[in-house]
């Protein structure tokens, strides 16, 4: 007993320090939103990519995850996906508020549901779809804050890395011997070379690249083994809820930090989109905490 109650307590604190890591991701974008939005991409992405690869590596090697180099024959598609999400979130926290990236996202459980029933035929419970309803419900009424502002390009955005977070999700289900470090790993690295292709600068300052540097590192690479390692030793429905946190801190933090305030509206949205999501997973929490 002794030993389950210390494991799930290292996972519980990995899967946390993995989405305060996560929730970080506003900060960095604001921290170099004099860049284009191309630069930040590729910066981010490539140093992302190179920063999971070396983290996989040496945490296979310690023998704390399973073969980083496993491939099946979905793995180049959901590589594919993986470097449309990757994109489209860089592109997504420069064009618009952190709060309506974080709340877009956490519908993702609804968005794989969704996904999930039109390629696998996977059954959608009741719950399930009330609750993906309301969801809606809330990101509606926070669409509707950003309309003349200039944010649809960015919650646009948003809705796309959901989607494509989803579709990695329903086909990563149908391999799951395959590697997710590897397809995030070279997801990251198309991402980087395209966003470097297109963007005008030449060169960035030593603190630009710096900043870049930990984004990558934190958001594609350190925070993504955590979570992957904390989550094998607590249920996935209480590593989902934790995992919720990064709604709420990420635009704490940058409301703190640089005074980004969302709006009223994009507030009262988000805690729909919120209360949908506790209320869809709360079941199974208490599902799994009987057995």
């Amino acid at each position: 007993m002794p030993a389950e109650t210390s494991a799930r307590r290292r996972g519980v604190l990995l899967v946390l320090a993995a989405t305060i890591l996560w929730s970080l991701a506003g900060v960095f974008a604001r921290l170099v939103s004099h860049l284009d939005v191309w630069t930040v991409l590729g910066w981010r992405a490539l140093l992302g990519s190179a920063s999971i690869s070396v983290v996989g590596l040496v945490e296979w090697r310690r023998g704390r995850l399973d073969n980083p180099f496993a491939f099946g024959r979905l793995s180049p598609v959901v590589a594919l996906l993986a470097m449309v999400a990757i994109s489209a979130y860089a592109a997504s926290v420069m064009t618009t508020t952190i709060a309506d990236v974080m709340i877009i996202y956490a519908t993702l459980p609804f968005a794989a549901a969704a996904v999930g029933y039109g390629v696998n035929r996977e059954p959608v419970s009741p719950r399930t779809l009330v609750a993906s309803v309301a969801a809606l419900a809330g990101v509606l009424v926070m669409v509707a804050a950003g309309l003349g502002s200039g944010r649809l390009l960015g919650q646009a955005l948003s809705a796309l890395m959901t989607l494509a977070f989803a579709g990695m999700v329903v086909l990563q289900r149908r391999q799951p011997g395959a590697s997710m470090i590897a397809v995030n790993a070279i997801g990251a690295l198309g991402s980087g070379l395209f966003g470097l292709m297109i963007s005008p600068h030449a060169g960035i300052s030593l603190y630009d690249f710096a900043v870049l540097f930990v984004f990558g590192l934190t958001t594609i690479g350190l925070a993504f083994v955590l979570f992957m390692e904390g989550a094998k030793f607590i249920p996935s429905a209480e590593a989902g809820l934790i995992s919720l946190l990064d709604v709420v801190l990420g635009p704490i933090w940058v409301f703190l930090a640089f005074g980004e305030n969302p709006g009223g509206l994009t507030l009262v949205g988000g805690a729909i989109v919120l209360a949908a999501a506790l209320w869809r997973i709360a079941p199974d929490l208490r599902r799994e905490h009987e057995v």
